[in-house]
C-alpha cells in the first residue's frame, strides 16, 4: 500500500524520537564533559557573552581545537543549557537558568551527580542489563559481576569511587533538606531527639538543627564513616550497625537509604526502627523518590525511573511507587502512612508505629 503524505510525516516524527533514544547516552557523556572542561563556568564568569576565540583562548581549553569545541557548544545549545546570538558579526555564547544548576562552587547544583552517575566504574554496569533481568533472583547485580565487590566495598578500597559517593550525597543533600525543612515544619515540631541513620558525616542533620534547635541530633553509621565526621553544634555522632542497634530517640531519619535495599533488607531495617520509637508519639521519617507522586512532570518521572533501573545495577535496590512503599511500611508493622511532597525529586514518607 502506497504511504500517504501524512503518515511519512508522522513516520519522521517516530524516527526522531526513535533516534533520539537510540543516542540518549550522548546527554549525560557530553554533561561529563562539560563539566570536567569547567566550559559552563568559564562561561559565567564572563562579564558579558563570550564568542569562540575567547573561550578558546582559556587556559584549561587552550588544548581543544576551536572546531570540536564548536561542535560541543552546538549541541549543549540544542540541550538548552546555553544559548547563542549573533553580536556585531560574532557569534556569542551565554548560559541558560537550567545550566545554572551544573555550575561548580555553587550551594545548588547536579554536577556531582552527573559526574557519578556517569563513572567509568558504573557506566558498563548498563551493559549488563539484559543478562541481569534474565537472572534468579539471588544473581549477583551487573556491578558485583564487574568487579567482584558491592559498590560500598570498592568505595572503602578506591578513594576516588568514594570521593565521587560522598559529594554526589553532599550534593543531594544540599539539594533536599531546604525543601524538607521548609516543606515538614508541622512534622519535626515536637521533636526532641531525631537520629539519623546512615547519616554520614552529619551534613543533612545540621540543616535541622540548625532550623530547629530545640532538636538534638545525633548520626548513626558505621564506625569508619562517623570516625571522620567534622564536630556539629548540638549533635552527637555514634558508630555502629543499623541492623543490630539503633539509638533510641522520639524520631528517626532515613534518607536516600531504602533504595539500596531489596524488601526483605528494607523490612528488617525498618522492624529495628519500629522498637526504637515511643508507640505514642514517635516516628520514622522516610526522604525517598516516590515513582508516582507527581506523574504529570514528565522530566521527573523519567529521572526517577532512570535512577530506579540505576539501583536495580548497582546494589540491587529499587525505587517504589507509593503502593509498595505502604506494603512495606504495612509489612513492618506501622499503623499509619503519611506521603508530603516537596520541592525536590525526592518526597517525604513518615510511618507512625
Amino acid at each position: 500500500m502506497e504511504i500517504q503524505l501524512g503518515d511519512q510525516e508522522q513516520e519522521m516524527k517516530w524516527q526522531g524520537q526513535v533516534w533520539n533514544h537510540i543516542c540518549g547516552s550522548v546527554d549525560s557523556a557530553v554533561l561529563k564533559c562539560t563539566i570536567e572542561l569547567g566550559l559552563l563556568d568559564i562561561i559565567h564568569s564572563s562579564p558579558k557573552p563570550i564568542t569562540l576565540s575567547e573561550l578558546s583562548s582559556s587556559p584549561s581549553l587552550s588544548s581543544l581545537k576551536a572546531q570540536n569545541l564548536y561542535r560541543l557548544l552546538r549541541y549543549l545549545s540544542h540541550m538548552n543549557l546555553i544559548t547563542s546570538n549573533i553580536v556585531e558579526g560574532n557569534e556569542t555564547f551565554s548560559l541558560t537558568d537550567l545550566s545554572k544548576l551544573l555550575l561548580k562552587n555553587q550551594e545548588r547544583s547536579l554536577k556531582d551527580w552527573v559526574l557519578g552517575i556517569d563513572d567509568e566504574h558504573s557506566i558498563n554496569s548498563w551493559h549488563e542489563l539484559s543478562s541481569y533481568c534474565c537472572s534468579p533472583d539471588d544473581a549477583p547485580t551487573p556491578f558485583v559481576k564487574l568487579h567482584g565487590k558491592t559498590l560500598w566495598e570498592l568505595a572503602e578500597e578506591v578513594p576516588e569511587v568514594n570521593e565521587l559517593i560522598n559529594n554526589g550525597m553532599a550534593c543531594d543533600t544540599r539539594m533536599v533538606m531546604p525543601a524538607f525543612i521548609k516543606g515538614c515544619e508541622k512534622i519535626l515540631n515536637g521533636i526532641t531527639k531525631l537520629v539519623d541513620i546512615g547519616g554520614g558525616t552529619g551534613a543533612a542533620i545540621s540543616y535541622v538543627v540548625k532550623a530547629f534547635p530545640q532538636i538534638k541530633g545525633t548520626v548513626f553509621d558505621l564506625p569508619h564513616v562517623v570516625a571522620t565526621a567534622p564536630e556539629i553544634p548540638g549533635v552527637e555522632m555514634v558508630g555502629g550497625d543499623m541492623f543490630e542497634c539503633i539509638p533510641s530517640a522520639d524520631a528517626l531519619l532515613l534518607k536516600f537509604m531504602l533504595h539500596n535495599w531489596k524488601d526483605d533488607e528494607c523490612i528488617k531495617l525498618l522492624k529495628r526502627c519500629k522498637e526504637t520509637i515511643p508507640t505514642d508519639q514517635g516516628k520514622v521519617i522516610i526522604i525517598e523518590m516516590v515513582l508516582d507522586q507527581d506523574e504529570d512532570d514528565d522530566d521527573l518521572t523519567q529521572a526517577r525511573l532512570s535512577l530506579d533501573l540505576d539501583m536495580m545495577l548497582s546494589s540491587g535496590g529499587k525505587e517504589r511507587t507509593k503502593d509498595e512503599w505502604r506494603v512495606l511500611l504495612e509489612t513492618a508493622g506501622f499503623s499509619r502512612i503519611e506521603f508530603i511532597p516537596i520541592f525536590a525529586i525526592q518526597s517525604v514518607i513518615v510511618a507512625y508505629p
